[in-house]
């Protein structure tokens, strides 16, 4: 396992012939936990974005590290429900054919995550094609006819504004049933 001291490393999962972004971590975050509590197998492929600088932990240090510390081992606990979290919302929005649901329900995810109401201004990720799995021309032709459709705004710093949420709402669960039961 490794705690990052200081630095930038993603996590990505290659699936067919995409690399998809699980998360970045920064300085104080771990990665690697799970080859260390019983999964032979690395599910994931850490990558270093930005220069860091790691600490090494062998299982038997881990394992003292839990027993002796009690916010460590919640701490790590939190960590991994949260992991746990977002890789079955992942996988929920995956599942979705239409690359216009997908950017919809990510957009209504990151709006609900980071802020108290889902029409404050939001940031739109800098990795959203990625963790999306689509092409970064696929994900502004999505964005483009959100805003010709009056579902969202985006400013000049890359913010956007989710403009009725009803509207949205119904507009995803559309494209939800859509998708469902399309059969071509």
């Amino acid at each position: 396992m490794y705690v990052i001291k200081s630095g930038s490393v993603r996590l990505t999962k290659r699936i067919h012939d995409s690399e998809i972004v699980v998360e970045e971590l920064g300085s104080g975050e771990f990665c690697g936990e799970l080859a260390i509590l019983g999964t032979a197998q690395r599910p994931v492929t850490a990558v270093v974005i930005e220069d860091a600088s790691v600490i090494q932990v062998q299982t038997e240090q881990f394992e003292d590290m839990i027993r002796g510390n009690t916010d460590i081992a919640l701490r790590m606990l939190k960590k991994l429900t949260q992991r746990l979290t977002e890789a079955q919302y992942r996988v929920s929005n995956l599942i979705l054919r239409s690359n216009k649901a997908r950017v919809l329900h990510q957009l209504h995810a990151e709006a609900e995550t980071r802020s108290a109401e889902v029409t404050d201004p939001t940031p739109i990720p800098d990795n959203l094609a990625d963790v999306l799995a689509m092409e970064i021309g696929e994900i502004k032709e999505v964005l483009s006819q959100l805003v010709r459709d009056e579902l969202i705004s985006i400013d000049g710093r890359g913010y956007f504004q989710i403009l009725d949420p009803a509207a949205y709402d119904r507009y995803l669960r559309f494209l939800e049933l859509q998708d469902r039961f399309s059969y071509n």
